[in-house]
């Protein structure tokens, strides 16, 4: 009995020392398949680099400066449309009148306006970010309309609610957001959100 038990005590320490081994193997395994994944996708990523490198060797100087030509060619470009658009009073936020507003439709594509009263403390509120906005997002024209002295707009584009913003593209009304209804929070909505809401409805770009 005696010899028994120690026989069955070293097959059991032999079992459980293979099983360990077994363990080890496999976590060795898994560490080994773990370290070639990160080779393979750091080897990847140097022959990437190295095939941009030689790409760019490549280039002879009269591609270098066509490059530099046709960036200069775009800045330029982008430069006269913005002096262009200060001039039609973009990049500047001001009232305008009833008679004028089909007028200043046809001159910008993209149109912000804000259908404001002076007693309406959530115009205010709307009209800080807009001020802001207006100077960074000089592709679209930010005005306001005063409500209250303009019942035939308000009538035609159903303004019951200020302030509403009626967004406009290429000369017809894309869009009003009425008043801060489409914020989650509300009138305590940031210039960043009311930022977010007009790029949605794509009058102004995040990328300005």
């Amino acid at each position: 009995a005696g010899r028994f038990f120690v026989l069955s005590v070293v097959l059991l320490a032999s079992g459980a020392h293979s099983l360990l081994e077994m363990e080890g193997i496999q976590q060795k395994c898994v560490a080994d398949v773990i370290a070639e994944i990160a080779v393979r996708a750091a080897t990847e990523a140097e022959a990437q680099v190295d095939e941009e490198l030689l790409r760019l060797d490549a280039l002879k100087e009269d591609d270098l400066e066509e490059l530099r030509r046709k960036r200069l060619e775009r800045m330029k470009s982008t430069h006269a449309d913005k002096q262009k658009k200060l001039a039609q009073g973009h990049g500047e936020y001001e009232m305008i009148d009833e008679k004028d507003f089909f007028n200043v439709c046809k001159k910008s594509e993209y149109i912000v306006v804000h259908f404001w009263r002076e007693s309406t403390w959530r115009c205010e509120v709307m009209d800080k970010h807009i001020k802001q906005l207006c100077l960074k997002h000089w592709g679209t024209r930010f005005v306001k309309i005063n409500a209250e002295k303009s019942p035939y707009l308000t009538e035609r584009l159903h303004i019951w609610c200020l302030p509403s913003l009626v967004l406009c593209k290429a000369g017809k009304t894309e869009h009003t957001v009425v008043g801060f209804s489409e914020f989650k929070s509300g009138d305590e909505a940031s210039t960043e959100e009311v930022e977010e809401l007009l790029a949605k409805y794509g009058v102004i770009s995040l990328r300005d």
